[in-house]
């Protein structure tokens, strides 16, 4: 009995020591496991939502996009299933490591571009164009048009909640009281009352985004009557001395989507404002282009001061109609504008360098 109780003893101590000398490894392995659970953990909410709704980014470009680097530091921040891009550029032109900085635009150009010509209906066919590419992702749900000259002001994180936030569109629309641009031959399809003019910059909603992709009635009387007038050198504002008077310089892509949404009463459901601000001038700038024109900001103009001006809008005046457009977002007052145009390539170098400062989101 004396043998078997001291084998007994000798047994549990070793049992003990081994459980003592082992436990710390037990507890590493277990914390081991715990925090590669908890990096899944991370990593999933990272990956987040395979079914969140994305911002599809539309980008109408000439050919190389100018402002590439700052939007390579605009996009790096997000989450690839926060967005889409498409491109929209002239045909034969593609996006490659090698001619852009932004490594988001590579390949992302369309594969049946038109040929745009500025002031006519192919512009409007390319944003048709873009938006029907968009549609066929299922989780696009925002719809913004965005030039190749522009710059976001904010973050991404502070975009997306913006847009995200707002169940309607922004498009900038008032009505176009002028007989400059309607053409009386369009009647039996767009009634006067239904002319509208704005902005060609505008964020859809998928329901618009469908309306405007699907239209089949408003846009062929765009390509038919809706055409810019190069006037000869010799003409007069004079009727008499020309023997005809001014004809119709009608500019597609700045009355096509606010007449459609006229047309099919979906005003109500739009912000009437743009979201990319652009300052205007008068001036002429040759023979059949005189007017109001966007200004270039260039190296000298993009300055800290520059960019807090443009932040600091909060409303819209629209002389026209004797209304005033407050930016609010879901009932709260908001920045009008999330981009801006129009910006040189060495503007928005100078703006990068300075970009921790340029960028600060509006608090929420």
């Amino acid at each position: 009995m004396k043998k078997r109780t001291r084998g007994y003893s000798r047994l549990r101590w070793r049992i003990g020591v081994y459980m003592f000398l082992g436990l710390p490894l037990v507890i590493v392995a277990m914390l081991k496991l715990r925090s590669w659970d908890v990096c899944d953990e991370v990593k999933q909410h990272q990956i987040s939502d395979p079914f969140k709704p994305k911002l599809a980014f539309l980008f109408l470009a000439r050919h190389f996009m100018p402002l590439d680097i700052l939007w390579e530091h605009f996009f790096e921040e997000s989450r690839e299933n926060e967005f889409s891009i498409y491109i929209h550029a002239r045909p034969g032109y593609s996006y490659t490591e090698e001619n852009t900085m932004c490594r988001f635009f590579v390949d992302r150009q369309l594969k049946n571009p038109t040929q745009v010509v500025w002031g006519e209906a192919t512009m409007i066919q390319a944003e048709r164009l873009l938006l029907t590419e968009a549609l066929k992702e299922p989780l696009n749900d925002r719809f913004l048009l965005i030039s190749d000259s522009c710059i976001p002001m904010y973050n991404f994180e502070f975009v997306y909640n913006y847009v995200m936030a707002s169940e309607k569109s922004f498009v900038d629309s008032f009505i176009d009281y002028s007989d400059k641009q309607y053409n009386d031959d369009m009647k039996a399809v767009i009634p006067h009352e239904n002319w509208r003019k704005g902005s060609q910059w505008f964020t859809l909603t998928r329901k618009h985004a469908e309306a405007v992709a699907a239209d089949s009635t408003v846009f062929p009387m765009f390509v038919q009557y809706c055409k810019k007038v190069v006037l000869p050198d010799n003409w007069t504002s004079d009727p008499v001395k020309n023997g005809t008077k001014m004809p119709h310089n009608c500019i597609p892509d700045e009355h096509y989507i606010q007449t459609l949404f006229a047309m099919k009463d979906l005003e109500r459901e739009t912000e009437r404002r743009t979201l990319t601000y652009s300052r205007w001038e008068n001036h002429v700038k040759n023979k059949g282009r005189e007017g109001w024109h966007p200004v270039t900001f260039t190296f000298q103009d993009s300055t800290l001061e520059t960019i807090k001006y443009i932040q600091a809008f909060r409303n819209i005046r629209y002389e026209t109609e004797s209304r005033t457009e407050w930016c609010k977002v879901a009932g709260k007052e908001r920045p009008c504008f999330l981009f801006a145009r129009k910006f040189t390539r060495a503007a928005g170098f100078r703006l990068l360098d300075q970009v921790t400062k340029y960028e600060k989101a509006v608090p929420s």
